[in-house]
């Protein structure tokens, strides 16, 4: 009596498509906030204020630059400035400063600039901002509280000299939002904190479906070939992997594109969906095999054995199936809104292709019931002959008196559903 396969098969596919679904997450995470620290000369400033691209100085700028530095000083900081103990945070402003000031491999904070500062192409022409998570410094205690685009002043006593630095929230589930991002923002290990991890979460994904041990096949065993699988496989990746990940890329974030355009993620993970369904299939598709019996076909896989008796059996039709045309004209539609909305990639074009142009081909057994035919699929989407010694059943059936239409029929639906 046959038994059912390894579940082996499911737990490789379940291995790989937790690793995208978490991978991708993690990958795209942007941290929700953060605190830009920067080192303020305000003497530096109040000359500034003459300076002009266009050489027109505006009345106010005359004004303030002719002001005394202490007053100077009020009138910019709206006396928001809040007096630090020197002996605690000296050394906080001293790196600060140096970083700040370009001197990154000077300061214990010049992983925490910018990468746009650190470019040659975008080299700054003033002091940069330095980058903190908001419970690394006491900002309520400076006076800073949440607010994106809010700041205040923090100074402090060194050498007799007044040090000044400029705090500023940035508030990133709000500023970052679809196809655009805050300009010059915290370095990529602060921005996207899970980067890292989103990449060893695919990377153990994709080595437990490599290595997880297979079902060994017999020879002459009716079974779908391992290439065919993986090719299904392929497919399904090809179809998850942008229907899925384009809305991170499309809003900046996996918080954002919740909050964001959320009408448009929602449509391509409701395209992704058919991905996860077409690998649970593939998993079942590669512990399936054929057993003969002297009464019946036995279909077996990892939820079971299904016995199909020639008894039972009213007639069998060859039959080609294709992806239902709205199903068709669905993928189509999505492919090109996501190309409308600025994704660069061209992977959903061709996932909408993919689906619009997949034929299977199979048997069709019907039983004298009338109940739900047994369908058992011969060709993948491209047509290629995927289950080896297919003739075995085929020889089967037609010893056992039941007759074989061998004119083609064509179907519309899903191989899964099927």
């Amino acid at each position: 009596m046959p038994i059912a396969s390894s579940k082996n098969e499911l737990w490789r596919r379940l291995a790989l498509l937790a690793g995208i679904l978490i991978g991708l997450a993690l990958f795209f995470y942007v941290a929700p906030a953060m605190v830009s620290v920067t080192a303020i000369d305000w003497q530096q400033e109040q000359a500034d204020e003459l300076k002009s691209n266009s050489g027109i100085v505006t009345q106010e700028k005359k004004r303030l630059h002719a002001l005394p530095l202490d007053e100077y000083i009020q009138a910019k900081t709206g006396e928001k400035v809040q007096a630090v103990d020197g002996s605690r945070w000296g050394t906080f402003f001293e790196q600060v400063r140096l970083a700040s000031k370009w001197q990154y491999g000077e300061s214990s904070y010049g992983n925490r600039v910018s990468e746009e500062d650190k470019d040659d192409f975008w080299k700054p022409t003033g002091p940069v901002a330095v980058f903190f998570k908001p419970d690394e410094i006491p900002l309520q205690s400076w006076g800073l509280f949440p607010g994106d685009g809010e700041s205040t002043f923090i100074s402090t006593v060194q050498g007799g000299q007044t040090l000044y630095l400029e705090l500023q929230f940035h508030d990133y589930t709000t500023s970052v939002g679809a196809m655009s991002s805050p300009y010059r923002v915290a370095p990529g290990w602060l921005y996207h904190p899970y980067r890292t991890a989103g990449i060893i979460v695919m990377v153990v994904g994709l080595l437990i479906y490599i290595v997880l041990p297979r079902r060994k096949k017999q020879p002459g065993e009716v079974a779908y070939s391992s290439g065919s699988m993986l090719a299904g496989d392929l497919a399904a990746v090809i179809i998850l992997l942008p229907f899925y990940g384009l809305p991170f890329l499309i809003n900046g974030g996996t918080t954002q594109a919740i909050t964001g355009l959320w009408p448009v993620s929602a449509l391509m993970w409701f395209m992704a969906l058919f991905g996860v369904v077409l690998l649970y299939y593939n998993a079942w598709y590669a512990s399936y095999r054929i057993e003969l019996t002297p009464d019946a076909v036995c279909l077996v896989s990892f939820k079971g054995v299904r016995e199909c008796l020639f008894s039972d059996m009213a007639g069998v039709d060859i039959v080609s199936l294709s992806n239902p045309g709205w199903f068709r004209k669905l993928f189509m539609a999505v492919a090109v809104l996501s190309m409308l909305s600025g994704g660069r990639s061209t992977q959903p074009m061709g996932s909408a292709l993919l689906a619009a142009s997949a034929t299977y081909g199979g048997l069709e057994i019907k039983t004298r019931g009338g109940g739900k035919p047994v369908y058992v699929w011969v060709t993948n989407q491209m047509g290629g002959v995927m289950i080896n010694n297919i003739d075995r059943v085929m020889t089967a059936i037609e010893a056992a008196g039941v007759t074989i239409n061998q004119e083609p029929r064509e179907i519309e639906g899903f191989s899964m559903f099927m």
